[in-house]
């Protein structure tokens, strides 16, 4: 686990997290976010939110989100977007 001043980033079930706090261009306080599958970097989800969780409890919420994920037949939507 990686861990700097507003910015956490670790490997959880062969997905990379990670979560930083920073201001944006607009002078805004914003939580960004990203998973990366570690096989192949396939980016699974990334963005932005006006949460005011820290990195390290925003990056718990992440590994719920892979894990609900790696339940699905498709996990990340993959075969939808070869269509």
């Amino acid at each position: 686990m990686t861990t700097k001043p507003n910015r956490v980033e670790y490997v959880y079930r062969k997905h990379e997290i990670a979560a930083w706090r920073e201001e944006s261009l607009g002078g805004f306080d914003l939580l960004y976010y990203s998973i990366f599958r570690v096989s192949d970097g396939y980016e699974c989800t990334s963005g932005f939110t006006y949460d005011e969780s820290t990195p390290e409890v925003f990056a718990k919420l992440l590994e719920g989100r892979i894990d609900e994920e790696l339940k699905d037949a498709d996990p990340w939507g993959e075969a939808s977007e070869l269509i």
